[in-house]
């Protein structure tokens, strides 16, 4: 089968000023990049008045911790916004290894009642996947998260030495088997107390193995800046390439913020580092991190039997009175029987329950037993701005491909449609700087093979847009996006670092 997509002004990855250029494709990869006037093919696409990029690379997403890879394998919202490839395993949680075959480790996002765990390894989730299909290409991070909790028994501890060592042969193993690297969720409750050395001796080995070591921070809020120093830190002891994940402003920290951004950027000169930003002014978090950091002390079944007991409840009104965001919405709830609580706003849910903001937020955790996604619109937009300029931003969703009947927030629809537009009219970015953030530094980033770039000899993941929205989307040579109809097509495969 072949394709020639015709006159559009491609942007090919790469940072250089776009072209007109005909693209030929056959089979799965690009044939020929120029003018091909004379060039015939099975399927001709024309593209004037269109802008042509490459097909986008998601390095931050949660398809595997919501489970939508399960029951939404065609991934039709991330290839309506033109991504082709995603990247699971972020923030500490994977769905492999899994030592002892639970998913208990993403029960804050998803539900797990319908999905039938039968690997262990990475070697086998990603031969799993690779025979069940999904509609674009995918690849995974260990999560430390994941692991942890299986050598803790969910106990809040350092580890011992030996099972340090395990741990440390069970990563080798995961990154010869296929994982990019490995993620830490350091803000969440049960990796929160994790010492610097374990930090270290991990990254070390994923050093050795050139794969990535992407850090959730430690703190967002008022104590950013010493995450970061410790990402540099980690970075500079074991020359680890550092992703930080989700660096999104808040405006409640704005200074810290911009103080972060040069701190990175200096560093840049000498250690690999950089960060993942999303074009939008909300943020998203578990319902559960709103709490008092003194009160995530335990697991959910515990948090949620202690908001119970009245003394605690009057000290968790008054903390969420004091620092609770005041403009959020449900975004994600994996129960079944709540869905329809989602894309309510807290305030409404309140007015309606006859509750006040702090309780019912309080009554938003109880229902759900602190299973659920909350968004909330607390970003700096001036701050925004530059990050998404920044020399060592990467742009990413840091959501999911939902299904048809659920909610779907910004980040999963609309990710890099808002990216193109904005660019269109910065002056601090241009167009061609907005893409390769979204193409080809990700691949280069995270060791991805032949992708991220239009050119000879790469694999068609491409993207047609009109009005900032794909119209055409290839992934692999296959047309999964033809004219805005999208095609139910499985043609992702398996993505692992390039040797």
């Amino acid at each position: 089968m072949t394709t020639l997509i015709k006159n559009g002004l491609v942007y090919d990855g790469t940072g250089n000023v776009p072209a007109k250029k005909d693209i030929l494709i056959r089979g799965n990869r690009i044939a020929k990049c120029g003018t091909l006037s004379r060039a015939h093919a099975d399927e001709v696409i024309d593209a004037t008045g269109a802008i042509v990029t490459p097909g986008f690379i998601d390095i931050n997403t949660h398809a595997d911790h919501y489970l939508s890879l399960f029951y939404e394998p065609y991934q039709e919202d991330f290839i309506r916004q033109g991504i082709t490839t995603a990247i699971g395993g972020n923030c500490g949680v994977s769905l492999a290894p899994l030592l002892d075959g639970s998913l208990r480790a993403v029960r804050e996002w998803g539900s797990e009642l319908h999905t039938n765990v039968n690997w262990t390894s990475v070697k086998e989730f990603l031969a799993m996947m690779k025979r069940r299909g999904l509609g674009i290409n995918f690849g995974t991070l260990i999560g430390h998260t994941t692991l942890r909790r299986v050598f803790t028994r969910d106990a809040f501890r350092d580890l011992s030495e030996s099972e340090l060592q395990s741990m440390d042969a069970i990563v080798t193993r995961s990154l010869k088997e296929g994982a990019l690297g490995l993620s830490t969720g350091l803000e969440y409750t049960h990796a929160s107390r994790t010492p610097f050395h374990e930090l270290r001796a991990l990254a070390h080995t994923v050093a050795a193995q050139r794969g990535i070591f992407a850090m959730h921070l430690r703190n967002t809020g008022s104590e950013l800046l010493a995450a970061v120093d410790e990402a540099m830190m980690l970075a500079t002891e074991t020359h680890a390439n550092v992703e930080i994940l989700h660096l999104q402003p808040l405006k409640a920290h704005r200074t810290l913020y911009e103080e972060a951004a040069g701190i990175i950027e200096k560093a840049s000169a000498k250690l690999h580092v950089h960060f993942d930003v999303n074009p939008f002014l909300t943020t998203t978090m578990l319902v559960y991190e709103l709490l008092p950091e003194w009160f995530r002390e335990n697991d959910l079944a515990a948090m949620h039997a202690n908001m119970k007991a009245p003394h605690a409840r009057e000290r968790l009104v008054a903390h969420l009175r004091a620092t609770a965001p005041r403009d959020c919405i449900v975004a994600h709830i994996p129960h079944a029987s709540l869905k329809f609580l989602e894309g309510r706003s807290v305030r409404e849910f309140g007015t309606r329950a006859g509750l006040t903001y702090e309780a019912a937020f309080l009554k938003i955790m109880d229902i759900t037993g602190l299973r659920a996604t909350i968004s909330a619109k607390v970003v700096d937009e001036k701050v925004l701005s530059t990050f998404i300029a920044h020399p060592n931003s990467l742009i990413a969703t840091n959501s999911a491909s939902f299904g048809k009947r659920e909610f779907k927030y910004s980040p999963s629809t609309d990710t890099y449609p808002a990216l193109l537009k904005l660019a269109s009219a910065s002056t601090t970015i241009t167009m061609e700087r907005a893409v390769e953030k979204a193409t080809a530094l990700p691949a280069k980033k995270y060791g991805i093979a032949k992708r991220g770039k239009i050119k000879e000899g790469y694999f068609a993941d491409i993207a047609v847009h009109e009005n900032f929205r794909p119209v055409h989307v290839f992934v692999n040579g296959a047309h999964v996006l033809k004219n805005n109809i999208f095609a139910k097509a499985l043609q992702g495969t398996i993505i692992t670092r390039a040797k």
